[in-house]
């Protein structure tokens, strides 16, 4: 057996409803492309109305369909696997999805109201494109998350208190809506970041005063790429859509360098990935947090 065919059913499950899924990513696929269903170009806009109606038929089940980000959608190439798009070249997904689809996706990453980012299977390359281009991209492939046992749907999980703060049932964290940037309108340096926490507990803001910073692992709870959200200049970052728009890409944490206390933790709600900066950086924001208490519930 071929390291690629291995490598491909440990990964990829065919669920024989038009679904596929890949047990690494915990992520469920359309196993046929919008080229395979119409047999012609979208727009990124058409792939919209197309999102659309296959939530509200509930394909394969389901409602919660979406478009891919652009991490998403590179993972399905794979230099090793072979498949043929519509024009009978090669592409690198695996051949558990349709043959004779598109060789690209769109994707749900945007600049701005008028591009959005396609991801081409053929050579691994990402590309910048109007929305309403229906020449280079010939297609969309849309996923979506499969929910572990014990995880709570968004609209169970996560509670609007209305007063500024939002509580994540399934965390125990109770967070400030709005982070920083969307209060104070500018960036902070991780020592005016413990300020913006000590400020909120001056003011008893929503009435408590144990607002702080969040760990690096509590900063990345609430990061979701199947909720794409947009930062102050528009761009995506992944906060579930409760979170209000507008905000910084990403947070300080509490956490610091284990052998270099001037470096402190920061968490990219884009990239979902995390580094170690100078302090005195003022190029991030905070998202302040506190652990919900029995007292809160009673």
């Amino acid at each position: 057996m071929s390291d690629a065919k291995t490598k491909s059913q440990v990964r990829f499950v065919d669920n024989g409803d038009g679904t596929v899924t890949d047990k690494r990513k915990n992520l469920m696929w359309m196993k046929d492309d919008t080229w395979v269903e119409l047999g012609r170009l979208v727009s990124w806009w058409e792939s919209q109305e197309i999102l659309k109606k296959k939530n509200a038929e509930k394909f394969g089940g389901h409602s919660d369909w979406r478009m891919p980000n652009a991490i998403e959608a590179k993972e399905l190439f794979d230099v090793d696997l072979s498949n043929i798009d519509m024009q009978k070249n090669e592409i690198h997904i695996d051949p558990v999805f349709t043959s004779g689809c598109g060789h690209t996706t769109w994707t749900v990453e945007t600049r701005g109201a008028k591009a959005a980012m396609g991801y081409d299977y053929r050579s691994d390359y990402e590309y910048w494109l109007a929305k309403e281009n229906i020449g280079f991209p010939s297609s969309a492939r849309l996923v979506r998350r499969v929910t572990k046992k014990g995880r709570l749907p968004h609209d169970q999980r996560y509670v609007d208190h209305k007063n500024g703060t939002i509580s994540d049932l399934e965390t125990g964290l109770m967070w400030k809506a709005s982070d920083s940037f969307l209060d104070w309108d500018k960036w902070v340096s991780w020592e005016e970041a413990k300020v913006f926490a000590k400020v909120l507990n001056q003011e008893q803001f929503a009435g408590y005063e144990n607002w702080r910073l969040p760990t690096r692992k509590e900063a990345g709870s609430i990061h979701d790429p199947s909720c794409p959200n947009t930062d102050t200049y528009g761009d995506i970052v992944y906060l579930p859509a409760v979170f209000p728009p507008g905000s910084g890409q990403s947070t300080w944490t509490k956490t610091l360098h284990k052998t270099d206390q001037s470096l402190a933790m920061r968490f990219n709600y884009f990239s979902g990935n995390y580094k170690f900066h100078k302090k005195g950086l003022r190029s991030h924001g905070i998202r302040a947090v506190r652990n919900i208490e029995k007292i809160d519930e009673g």
